[in-house]
């Protein structure tokens, strides 16, 4: 089988999806990445993808988001967080400076092109108004993204509207980028239509492991009435749970069921993309173990994933360009 990888987006949130990986890893002794043919990650989910790609371990990419999410979001005051809410009516929430910083400190500078398992990262092209993938050298076509530093390809996913400005992205001569959220916070559909159109492997030859960065219920009842001021950050939630059910459903129609995800329905309120509460990190983390390890996911990733036998090696079709 063909197994893709997919990693929703979801700002800190980040940490629970970390966390189910690491829990994997730690307990097999083995790499993520090695076990994956193709990994699709969106945003914070782009983030881990490129770290698990690049070689750095689960657990290292989980501490990252305990350790340095409260410089990359810093709001951990009550009034901090109401200022700077107040601040994003009119302008982005946080500086591209703090997560530039962060993530240098774990990619360092190496290139997108290095990583060891083919990448297809969703984001979106501020000035031509489309949507766009960065990728891996996969395919023939694909020469443009490789020598880009894998720090410009993470802020390129992430740099979610109203909390970051949009990333410059210096390998494509004058492009930026927003993130891959807005039209793909669930890039599952991204890695099937990628390995089908351009890699040529067969619907049922597909299996997908999806990740999720926990959702909460969300009833729109309220909201069937409402103008823009009060549907709010509502209107938001709205758009990304359902692109992510669409997106979810819409793959496990096309493969049969082989889709597994793994996710957690929190309560209403409990967590937000960039909530840093050290308690609330840690919330993320323990929610994010506690999943790995329920019986009816490990189950299905000891047998259908991580099962001993590794993903061919990747080898990329082109070197530096």
């Amino acid at each position: 089988m063909f197994r893709i990888l997919s990693l929703d987006g979801g700002g800190i949130k980040g940490a629970f999806s970390a966390s189910v990986l690491a829990a994997w890893e730690e307990d097999t002794k083995k790499s993520i990445a090695d076990y994956f043919d193709l990994i699709t990650g969106t945003s914070t989910g782009g983030i881990i993808a490129i770290g698990l790609a690049l070689g750095i371990s689960a657990s290292k990419i989980r501490d990252f988001y305990r350790d340095n999410g409260p410089a990359i979001f810093p709001n951990t005051s009550l009034v901090e967080r109401v200022t700077r809410s107040a601040f994003q009516l009119f302008g982005t929430k946080y500086s591209h400076d703090a997560l530039r910083k962060e993530l240098t400190k774990v990619f360092g500078s190496r290139k997108f092109g290095e990583a060891k398992c083919r990448l297809v990262i969703p984001t979106y092209d501020a000035i031509g108004g489309r949507i766009f993938l960065l990728k891996t050298a996969h395919h023939e076509r694909f020469k443009f993204d490789i020598n880009a530093s894998a720090v410009d390809v993470a802020l390129a996913t992430s740099a979610a509207p109203t909390y970051f400005e949009a990333a410059p992205f210096p390998e494509h001569q004058g492009a930026s980028y927003v993130d891959g959220g807005v039209w793909a916070n669930n890039p599952v559909l991204v890695g099937l239509v990628e390995a089908v159109h351009f890699l040529g492997v067969p619907l049922d030859q597909v299996d997908i492991l999806s990740i999720g960065t926990t959702s909460e219920p969300f009833n729109i009842a309220q909201h069937t009435d409402s103008g823009i001021a009060q549907w709010n950050k509502g209107l938001v939630e709205l758009m990304f749970e359902g692109q992510m059910e669409a997106a979810l459903a819409q793959a496990t129609l096309l493969v049969d069921g082989r889709v597994h995800r793994v996710n957690h329905t929190a309560r209403a309120g409990d967590f937000s993309l960039d909530d840093t509460r050290p308690e609330k990190i840690q919330q993320l983390i323990n929610l994010g173990r506690g999943e790995a390890v329920k019986k009816q996911n490990l189950d299905v990733v000891w047998s259908r994933f991580i099962n001993g036998t590794p993903a061919k090696p990747f080898i990329s079709l082109r070197k530096g360009v």
